[in-house]
This record gives structure tokens, sequence and C-alpha cells, in this order.
């Protein structure tokens, strides 16, 4: 059973007790940030002495983790800091693909409505 370990400066995923089918959620940042720009899910599927052979969602490849290692930036769903950054790193996406929109779409488009619902919530701040 995987458990999170640490503060709430500083979090880790304790592998030690972890067992073929655990889940958990790995958070991929930008190089050189703490950007999150990525999260993806893994899946335990072998446990050995010292590494665990875990399944990355969408990839062939097994991921080899050290048991004995504090992993960070690996999170359950149940813990409330990897839900607040997963709600963050859901919602930057969400803006960023409106910004896409908003930057792409031809001016004809933006009716009176929409015009005035972005200067009303502009003018609220």
């Amino acid at each position: 059973m995987l458990k999170t370990c640490g503060d709430a400066q500083y979090r880790y995923l304790d592998m030690r007790e972890a067992e073929p089918g655990d889940r958990f959620f790995h958070l991929r940042h930008q190089p050189y940030s703490d950007v999150v720009s990525a999260i993806e899910s893994v899946e335990v599927v072998t446990v050995d002495d010292k590494t665990l052979h875990c399944r990355v969602a969408g990839q062939s490849k097994l991921w080899k983790l050290r048991r004995q290692e504090e992993q960070i930036h690996c999170y359950v769903a149940e813990d409330p800091l990897f839900q607040q950054l997963y709600y963050t790193f859901i919602r930057a996406q969400r803006i960023q693909q409106v910004q896409d929109w908003i930057r792409h779409a031809p001016p004809e488009r933006f009716d009176e409505e929409v015009l005035q619902a972005i200067e009303h919530w502009h003018g609220q701040k």
C-alpha cells in the first residue's frame, strides 16, 4: 500500500510497501522550472526486493523505481496536495486553450455579447 510522507513543504511517496496493482500519479515538470507540464497515471506492475516496475499510462516501456528511495513528484489520488495541484493544472490547461481560441479566432466571430461579458469580467477585478 502506497502512502504519502512528509509535510506541507516536502512530500514524497513511500514505496517500501508497494504492491502490484497500486496506482499513483507522477507530475512531470518543465525543465528547470516548477511548472507542471503533465500529470501521468502510473500503476505498479511487479515488485522485486529492490525495484518496482511500473507502467505509465499510454506507454509500453516499463518504468523502474528504486524501492528504498523517496519518490518526489509522486502522489496518491487521495492526497489533498495532489488534488489541489491537479485542479490548478487542469485549470491552467483550460485557460491556455481559451487563449489559443481567442488568439486564432477571426474578429468577425466576436459578437457584442462576448465583448460585453469579457469587459464585465475584467471590470470586476
